[in-house]
């Protein structure tokens, strides 16, 4: 038995914001805009936005301080200007720290809730409707029940989950990502390749999250060796669609140890996500092709690879990033992973000693 709920509205392709009219008009009349500080008004999202705001006759006041990894501050700032402005719903541009942060907003908006509720629930009210535009081809939380926060209180990133943080809408436009610098598009691409390849070896994969997974595979093994330099908008356009597809894979299977594990390299020693992930990913596979051999087997055959080591020996080249771990922050690390629900999540009999281990192959 399984279940499957994707209830947002999605628009993909060049324009697609433009065609929101209606869609933007069914939610209230006035909307907070959530962005960092400058790329969706460089990459021309923010104005393209606006402009069907404007033409729908419709108000909007902008939140743009959401910093990468965005903190439980931030976004209580966020839902602070939401009341006093009496916002009927939030909008989302950028990566997945604005996206994130504006469902949070959201849910903020309408619920009083201290610094543990807010990631336990329960919620008592349904959050304002949610519109994300990501300008990035990573996270996938355009089409997700979860935003990932920055806890200082629990000293690492921890997720806020429920059904009601699905968007209502979702405007994928992948002519917003062409003048992504190299650096982010490999980190998200490696970050929705990630989703992908989790997501399909979850304890909680479903026959039709594999559908999805495999379809994302598939068009990350077209591209993975193109993510440097110059990429055409077909590319770009393909990276967006296999991010969205892993992004619906995990909002059904959910992500498991890289994920978990990777979460302390972001914090503690300030690797992007999708760099901590990274350099995760090789070790992860290893466990897989001894757990679910079938499956490791055909995550190579879709992204073209030989097996784990040749994977590996392909990260490297793509992220040459090193890191020198302490005993200390291995053993701290490892601490904090096996309390979180990565471990249960994933298809190995994962122990203190393992996490443990692969910290320490990847800071040889």
């Amino acid at each position: 038995m399984f279940t499957y709920e994707m209830p947002t509205k999605l628009y993909f392709g060049k324009g697609c914001v433009a065609q929101s009219v209606a869609d933007m008009a069914a939610l209230g009349k006035k909307a907070l805009i959530v962005t960092g500080r400058s790329s969706a008004k460089r990459n021309g999202s923010q104005d393209a936005v606006v402009a069907v705001l404007e033409s729908a006759g419709l108000g909007w006041v902008l939140f743009d301080e959401v910093e990468a990894n965005p903190s439980v501050e931030t976004v209580r700032n966020g839902a602070e200007l939401g009341r006093k402005e009496q916002v009927d719903f939030v909008i989302g541009i950028g990566g997945g720290s604005p996206m994130d942060a504006a469902k949070v907003i959201a849910l903020l908006c309408t619920n009083d809730l201290d610094d543990e509720m807010l990631f336990t629930g329960p919620y008592g009210a349904p959050p304002l409707p949610i519109v994300t535009v990501p300008t990035t081809s990573g996270t996938g939380s355009e089409v997700t029940k979860i935003s990932i926060l920055t806890n200082h209180k629990a000293g690492t990133k921890q997720g806020v989950k429920s059904p009601m943080l699905y968007p209502k809408l979702s405007l994928a436009d992948p002519s917003f990502t062409m003048g992504v610098p190299e650096h982010v598009t490999i980190d998200t691409a490696i970050d929705a390749l990630s989703h992908a390849i989790e997501g399909y070896m979850a304890k909680d994969a479903t026959p039709v999250s594999d559908v999805w997974a495999e379809e994302a595979l598939r068009f990350f093994g077209l591209h993975l060796t193109q993510l440097r330099g110059t990429l055409s908008y077909a590319v770009r356009e393909d990276l967006m669609y296999a991010s969205t597809l892993a992004g619906i894979v995990i909002s059904q299977a959910g992500t498991t140890l890289v994920h978990g594990m990777g979460y302390c390299l972001t914090y503690y020693r300030g690797f992007s996500h999708g760099r901590a992930n990274g350099l995760l990913l090789p070790q992860y596979m290893k466990l897989m092709e001894e757990s679910m051999a079938d499956k490791a087997q055909r995550v190579w055959e879709l992204l073209g690879f030989a097996g784990s080591d040749d994977f590996e020996a392909f990260m490297k080249d793509l992220m040459p990033d090193t890191v020198t771990l302490s005993e200390e922050e291995i053993e701290k690390f490892t601490t904090i992973v096996m309390k979180t629900a990565s471990v249960k999540a994933t298809s190995y009999d994962v122990t203190a000693g393992v996490v443990a281990r692969i910290y320490a192959h990847i800071s040889k």
